[in-house]
């Protein structure tokens, strides 16, 4: 006796499923163009504070002629509303200063608490042991120099080395004599180009304030440097 086959139940098709998708896709449509709308309009509050806020800080352009950088004047620096401000306006004018030099991309400028500090390795300034600075950078340092010259606030030059033994050549007793040794190199390079002495202070910090480790060649080449602080007066 043949087994009855079961009946298939019979499936209508949905003849409105469609319109989930396309809500979907209008609600979709809808938010991006709301998105736009939005990222187009700017209010006139927030146009204002943008306009007054750009000609302060840090670049100044030539209308039209060209994109690149111009240094602030110092009357335009004296005016700058807040020492962040100031700080700013006076990193941008070092990287203008030292542009097309030996020390273009090797100052590294860092804003720390209102503060700029400018500052280069050891070995692009020095000789292993030594503090003469090298000829070959002199020129750039002249060029900083007498930006600094014409900027507010004080400056103090800050030497620092690493825990390694000095070179058996080294004139330098300890690692703290020659850290001031080169640090009273740079000030005087500031002093020679009209920075008023005033304004000049410095330190030899020695191998006391590391930057990174002293476990790596790499780290030891980072604490081997000279920071060029600039900040306002308390």
């Amino acid at each position: 006796m043949t087994r009855k086959k079961k009946k298939e139940p019979e499936f209508l098709p949905d003849t409105e499923s469609w319109m989930g998708t396309f809500a979907d896709l209008v609600s979709l449509m809808l938010t991006f163009f709301i998105l736009l709308v939005s990222m187009s309009t700017l209010d006139q509050t927030s146009l204002s504070d943008i306009s007054s806020y750009f000609p302060k800080v840090v670049m100044v352009l030539n209308a039209g002629e060209k994109t690149e950088p111009e240094i602030i004047e110092p009357s335009g620096l004296q005016q700058m509303a807040t020492p962040r401000e100031l700080m700013l306006a006076m990193r941008q004018n070092s990287r203008v200063m030292l542009k097309n030099s030996t020390l273009e991309h090797k100052v590294n400028a860092i804003i720390l608490k209102n503060r700029l500090i400018l500052r280069v390795g050891n070995a692009v300034l020095f000789e292993a042991g030594q503090a003469k600075l090298s000829p070959q950078h002199l020129k750039a340092m002249k060029r900083l120099a007498r930006m600094l010259a014409s900027s507010p606030g004080n400056i103090r030059i800050e030497g620092h080395t690493d825990t390694s033994a000095l070179p058996e050549n080294s004139p330098w007793p300890d690692p703290w004599s020659l850290s001031l040794a080169r640090a009273a190199s740079v000030l005087h390079v500031l002093e020679n180009e009209g920075v008023n002495p005033i304004r000049l202070s410095m330190a030899g910090y020695g191998p006391s304030r590391p930057v990174s480790t002293e476990a790596t060649p790499f780290g030891r080449k980072r604490n081997r440097r000279v920071d060029i602080v600039l900040y306002e007066s308390p």
